[in-house]
């Protein structure tokens, strides 16, 4: 096998929280700056820090942004839900062996408020957070730290995200990077080593069928 560790980003690629985020981070704007964004002009927002985003954002009361964003994230954490399938193909991945890691822009408090509590979570051997690098997405030091803490050399590991900073992120680190087309957009800008149009296409990954990416 090719791999000896499949490490994950969260959102967009392990559960479904792009309502969530973008509703939430609108209805902050909407208060804060008076001005409604379209989802289109938010998804840069998906899968970097959430005060990177208000960075990018030009806010200036970034605090009270950020302590609005999460109040409407609670309101609208209902909204989000597994992807179809995935605590059976992340069991069936450690069955198989493979060793297992998560690579998150959340931080430590927001993963464990509203990711924690699903059950497939404990499958999960290394869990990076926002908080514990310096740098983060897509520079490689959060992939890096994962692959530091299981003593995996960066050509044994496969990275599943659904963003161009996952990608990016995986490529600077020397990993492999597959991209999840179930909740990526913009995909034809998102170059990558594998397209993945559904979670089960990690497994035919994993035993060498060809999924290569242009």
């Amino acid at each position: 096998m090719k791999y000896d560790t499949v490490i994950f980003d969260v959102d967009g690629t392990l559960i479904d929280t792009e309502k969530t985020i973008l509703l939430s981070l609108q209805h902050m704007l909407l208060r804060i700056k008076g001005q409604m964004y379209a989802y289109e002009e938010l998804y840069f927002a998906l899968g970097i820090p959430g005060a990177r985003a208000i960075e990018l954002l030009e806010i200036r009361e970034s605090d009270k942004a950020m302590e609005m964003w999460l109040g409407y994230c609670d309101r609208y954490e209902f909204l989000q839900k597994p992807f179809e399938g995935m605590g059976e193909i992340l069991q069936d991945l450690k069955d198989a062996g493979l060793r297992l890691g998560i690579v998150t822009s959340r931080t430590r408090d927001e993963f464990k408020k509203s990711v924690e509590r699903y059950d497939f979570i404990r499958n999960f051997e290394v869990i990076i957070c926002a908080d514990d690098t310096k740098k983060h997405k897509p520079a490689p030091e959060p992939i890096l730290a994962a692959l530091d803490k299981m003593q995996i050399a960066p050509s044994r590991a496969l990275y599943v995200g659904d963003s161009s900073y996952d990608m990016a992120c995986a490529k600077a680190a020397g990993a492999d990077g597959a991209l999840a087309l179930w909740g990526a957009h913009e995909v034809e800008k998102i170059p990558s080593v594998y397209r993945l149009k559904a979670p089960g296409d990690i497994s035919r990954i994993l035993t060498q069928d060809a999924l290569h990416s242009a």
